[in-house]
């Protein structure tokens, strides 16, 4: 194989690896998604069963623990997303970079 045909294939490869990782995190935030919706439905039925055994401060308190587990779970979600795509970001291109410079070493070589 020559240079240019190993280039190709490299590059071929981490752009496929970059748009598989980003179908992948996109497919993890989707199920984080669908977690917490399950999660936040299943707390409102709990909720809902057990709140006329419940006094009208622990409904409040229980009302607001919701809303504050829901929001630090989908800040989790978003944050811990946003950072695997900088990642898989930094490393394609990175990836990118290196495959550049052999490159131009190789020809600098020749």
């Amino acid at each position: 194989m020559t240079t240019e045909q190993i280039s190709t294939v490299a590059r071929q490869w981490i752009d496929g690896f970059d748009q598989t990782a980003h179908v992948a995190i996109g497919a993890w935030r989707d199920g984080g998604d669908r977690l917490g919706q399950a999660a936040r439905e299943r707390w409102d039925t709990a909720f809902a069963e057990s709140s006329p055994q419940l006094s009208a401060e622990t409904r409040r308190n229980a009302a607001h623990a919701r809303a504050v587990f829901a929001r630090y779970y989908n800040q989790g979600v978003a944050l811990s997303a946003s950072g695997a795509e900088v990642a898989v970001d930094t490393v394609a291109q990175a990836a990118r970079a290196a495959v550049e410079r052999a490159v131009a070493w190789q020809q600098a070589r020749a």
